[in-house]
């Protein structure tokens, strides 16, 4: 393929310089409305001291895209940037392992992409990634198709939006978290304008239409209007992030997802990548019988890890059978791969130290009200022992609920292992991909005579936990997984190890640490 020479970004991203303006001008406007106009001197050096700031940023912007060159060539991509400070990066063809093509509103409005060229490598994301921000849509299209490890089309549809998983999206409960963070902001907008909120019309509204009602109603009312506006933040969320959502099989090799309304994004993951799938369940979608799937492959770092990470989702949420039959096609395993999937019990010590740790946060919880009770006032003796009432049972169902989710085993190829409460998670490992082991054992565990393993991947968070097993049967797990691996770090059996392990198995090097 014959080589190019520098080019330029696309001229039309200067426009998008001046996208840097809207939100002091958004700023600006909002104050102008709950004021009536009437700004003080801190308002005027707030938003001026705002404006001046992002007007820099622009600048800075738009001195990028001048200076900014790109060549592909026929062995590697090479990307030119900076006035007073050049940075000069180069990707070696060959070590391409994906090509992601995404777009803002603006980008879109403007029929430009951003193309972000990754190497696979478990490193930070600046140095494992060279991004073209921004170029026009047909040749970022023709720029996937020949740097893409396998640039032939996709052939096979894995999973395609189906709306009524539109009803998992409420449960979530990453609306409530959004109204959250834009009341919180308000506050500060008006904390930093030093407005009064008594003197801005609706909130005086509310806050009188909320006095004249009953105390039971005050409470109830803002609980269900923040409920309310959570659901309908995460629906709108949902139809944004995953409009026209498609994943698709390219030939055995690789695998294609594209999603997105006014953001889109179509990402390019080789199989050869892959190291797992994770299944996430948060409580929640859990008990709605739904779920979240991610990917865990190299390239990936830890922040993709989450499940609410868009670049490692490979569904949205829907329901778990749903789940379990991508997570089948993703791996390239038959259908029904993961039906009646059954997992190794952890001990009972697991529980033990489960129903420990939740009655410990309720005590800590209730110490200061009882001292308090005790010095000051009986109310608070009160409210110690009518919310002990309530929380006991609800440590002691988390912590059983907690035991419940506990589990490790084999299925064909694959380690795995599940835990958590609140966000349960389902983890399946490509064994071929542990790199190595670590043995974690507290000195509470020592007692309890249980560990906890972690499988070391060049992939997601780095390491995958199988919490509170049994030592020994942890161990022969450890054997039967990576066969070779076992043997090949066999030490002497230090004197103050667990005696499970001298009358079961050689030992691995235990870590300790402190509870």
């Amino acid at each position: 393929m014959t080589a190019e020479g520098w080019q330029r970004l696309d001229p039309r991203m200067l426009a998008i310089s001046l996208t840097w303006l809207v939100p002091p001008l958004c700023s600006t406007l909002l104050t102008l409305s709950i004021t009536g106009g009437d700004l003080d001197l801190a308002a005027v050096i707030t938003l001026g001291s705002i404006g001046l700031t992002f007007l820099i940023i622009a600048v800075a912007f738009g001195l990028r895209l001048l200076t900014t060159r790109f060549r592909i060539t026929g062995d590697q991509v090479e990307l030119r940037t900076g006035a007073l400070f050049r940075q000069y990066r180069t990707v070696p063809r060959d070590r391409i392992r994906s090509v992601d093509v995404t777009a803002n509103p603006f980008h879109r409005a403007l029929g430009l992409r951003v193309v972000r060229i990754s190497t696979g490598e478990h490193v930070a994301a600046d140095r494992r990634q060279l991004t073209l921000d921004g170029v026009s849509r047909d040749y970022a299209e023709r720029l996937r198709r020949r740097l893409a490890p396998d640039g032939t089309a996709p052939d096979t549809a894995l999973a395609v939006l189906r709306w009524r998983w539109l009803r998992y999206a409420p449960l979530t409960l990453w609306g409530i978290a959004g109204v959250g963070f834009v009341v919180g902001g308000f506050a500060r907008l008006l904390d930093s304008l030093k407005i009064n909120p008594a003197e801005v019309g609706f909130l005086r509204a509310a806050w009188s239409g909320l006095t004249g009602l009953p105390l039971w109603a005050a409470i109830i009312v803002p609980v269900l209007a923040v409920v309310l506006l959570g659901a309908l933040t995460s629906l709108v969320t949902f139809v944004e992030t995953w409009w026209d959502y498609r994943l698709e099989a390219v030939g055995d090799g690789a695998l294609q997802l594209r999603r997105g309304l006014f953001s889109t994004r179509s990402v390019w993951l080789e199989r050869r990548r892959l190291r797992g799938v994770q299944i996430a369940e948060p409580l929640p979608l859990r008990l709605a019988r739904g779920a979240q799937l991610n990917a865990i492959a190299t390239g990936l770092g830890k922040s993709d890890d989450r499940s609410t990470s868009t670049k490692s989702a490979l569904l949205p949420p829907a329901s778990r059978l749903e789940a379990d039959r991508v997570a089948a096609a993703v791996l390239g395993e038959k259908p029904g791969f993961l039906a009646g999937l059954e997992l190794a019990r952890a001990p009972r010590a697991a529980l033990r130290r489960r129903v420990t740790w939740g009655l410990a946060a309720v005590a800590l919880f209730e110490a200061p009200l009882v001292i308090l009770g005790v010095l000051l006032t009986e109310v608070l003796l009160h409210i110690a022992w009518i919310s002990s009432l309530v929380l006991v049972p609800l440590a002691l169902a988390a912590a059983v609920d907690a035991y419940r989710s506990l589990g490790s085993g084999l299925l064909g190829r694959y380690l795995v292992t599940r835990y958590g409460t609140y966000a349960r998670r389902t983890v399946l490992l490509d064994r071929s991909g542990i790199i190595a082991w670590s043995v974690n054992q507290s000195a509470s565990q020592r007692r309890a005579g249980v560990a906890t393993l972690v499988a070391m991947v060049a992939a997601g968070r780095g390491g995958y936990k199988i919490r509170d097993v049994a030592l020994a049967d942890g161990l022969a797990l450890v054997r039967e997984a990576t066969p070779g691996m076992f043997e090949e770090f066999l030490e002497s059996t230090p004197d103050n190890c667990s005696e499970s392990i001298e009358k079961s198995v050689p030992a691995l090097p235990v870590q300790r640490r402190t509870p």
